[in-house]
């Protein structure tokens, strides 16, 4: 209560001693508007109090004429003069916009983030219990690299606020028979509806001289459930009169949305994988059931070969396990930063 009282004696005080001392006549002002209509910001106006507050997008900026200070969100913003009223639109000193814009701009990517953003990721470390995978030439199964490397990367998007959900933490598998766990993973990820699921796993071929790493995705994902929220609420009456057809529509829709995301996702991985001293095998399309039946843009990654002898010793070392999952952790968090700053959309 003490801070909040000072504050607003601080805001007078500045505001009444800066409009004794200044002459605001040669000061250069621009209204609001133009900005405000640039960043969607809805205008109000306090009759009661004089207030001008610009909403929407991740920002709440309040003014009022005449003072000399105004707030966006929880941040004092002190301007060059006094806030006025010209033309009937509250106006700023010429030389405040551009810091004002950048208040706007960081609050509206906070916002986009958290809009549209990876919150939380699905991680699948392949086969596990009695389903080993393949067994590379000093004898290590696959398993087990692909667990290691999971437990990485979970812990480095932890870091980045990302909330992650494994479908296994230990050597166990979901399930007995072989189709059974592959459907249970899937399953965790439609239970866990997520913004992303990721499969990590070695590959291995006869040729011992093949290496290097290779995403997937599936172009052919079947139309996903549509999922609407109501809250239950009234909508939900609306909600029931959707056709058949319209849900279908919408179905493919969301399948593309899933496509295209997954595809983006994909090159962005491949972007950071290409750091690694390996081969790069590029991005492939694939049927995998993992990555075909989750509702949600889906990713198969093979790290690298088994089967070759150089890059197995390479996948058994912890430190070669830790780089794999930095730039698998790369690759996602530069997908985010690109949905940030194209505000919703990756170009």
């Amino acid at each position: 209560m003490v801070k909040v009282v000072l504050t607003a004696f601080l805001i007078v005080l500045i505001s009444s001693s800066a409009g004794q001392t200044n002459d605001y006549k040669n000061i250069n002002y621009i209204n609001l508007k133009p900005l405000s209509e640039r960043y969607e910001l809805k205008h109000e106006r306090d009759q009661v109090t004089g207030r001008e507050i610009f909403s929407g997008n991740g920002t709440k900026l309040i003014i009022c004429a005449g003072m000399m200070t105004m707030m966006i969100n929880d941040q004092l913003i002190i301007l060059e003069g006094i806030a006025k009223t010209i033309n009937g639109e509250i106006a700023v000193p010429a030389d405040d916009l551009p810091k004002i814009e950048v208040k706007i701009k960081e609050n509206r990517a906070k916002h986009i983030k958290k809009e549209y953003g990876i919150k939380k990721i699905v991680i699948d470390p392949g086969h596990g219990g009695p389903f080993s995978g393949a067994q590379g030439t000093n004898g290590i199964l696959e398993k087990d690299i692909n667990l290691s490397i999971a437990l990485k990367l979970k812990r480095l998007l932890e870091k980045n606020q990302i909330k992650v959900v494994m479908t296994r933490e230990t050597d166990v598998s979901l399930s007995q028979n072989r189709d059974d766990d592959l459907d249970k993973r899937v399953a965790v990820s439609n239970i866990e509806q997520p913004d992303l699921f990721v499969s990590i796993h070695c590959n291995w071929v006869d040729k011992a001289t093949v290496r290097g790493f290779e995403i997937y995705h599936c172009p052919k994902k079947p139309l996903p459930f549509l999922k609407i929220d109501t809250n239950g609420s009234a909508n939900s009456q609306e909600v029931s009169k959707i056709d058949a057809s319209t849900k279908k529509i919408l179905s493919y829709a969301l399948r593309e949305e899933y496509l295209h995301q997954s595809l983006d996702i994909s090159r962005e991985v491949q972007k950071a994988f290409s750091k690694l001293p390996t081969n790069n095998r590029g991005i492939r399309g694939a049927d995998f059931i993992v990555i075909k039946k989750t509702d949600c843009p889906a990713i198969l990654v093979e790290v690298d070969y088994i089967s070759n002898k150089t890059m197995c010793k390479e996948l058994s070392d912890e430190c070669y396990q830790n780089k794999i999952a930095q730039q698998l952790a790369e690759g996602i968090i530069s997908y985010q930063e690109k949905v940030v700053t194209t505000e919703g959309f990756v170009k």
